[in-house]
């Protein structure tokens, strides 16, 4: 389920998430055409995963087109809009849109993208989680594990 596309070619481990495949263009191609589709729609890299990337576009209007192929595309939308939720107040924010796919037919494989905005003022709300304590990526979890190590060894 972790698998993100990227611009090379072929079907890797993906060394940036540590879990998962990360598949090039050719890889979409070839899955579109053995099931005869034309669109791929994927979800769950925001802007934050974006960012570390400079092998993809981002995805501030809620969407990107990942992949387009002679096949059909591969796109991702993200509907989560000025995500993350909680951050530290020392961290800035995004402000991206979120967006859905509206698909028709009746070939149902050019979908008109929605983009919208988050409600301003944000509402109230509570984290579940001491946000500012934990952290967020998998590089801040691994500087935190390093700096532990360091001051034990």
């Amino acid at each position: 389920l972790w698998s993100d596309p990227v611009m090379d070619l072929g079907l890797r481990e993906n060394e940036l998430r540590g879990v998962g495949l990360t598949f090039g263009p050719d890889i979409t191609q070839a899955f579109l055409e053995a099931n005869d589709l034309r669109l791929i729609l994927r979800s769950h890299e925001g802007p934050d995963a974006r960012d570390r990337r400079e092998d993809l576009p981002q995805v501030l209007q809620g969407y990107a087109l990942d992949h387009d192929t002679p096949a059909g595309r591969l796109m991702t939308v993200f509907s989560a809009p000025d995500y993350p939720q909680f951050m530290s107040s020392h961290e800035t924010r995004y402000n991206n849109k979120g967006a859905v796919a509206v698909l028709s037919g009746p070939t149902w494989h050019e979908p008109h993208m929605v983009s919208f905005e988050a409600a301003r003022p944000r509402p109230e709300a509570t984290a579940f989680y001491e946000y500012e304590t934990y952290p967020d990526t998998d590089d801040e979890l691994m500087a935190e594990e390093l700096g532990a190590a360091s001051s034990q060894g």
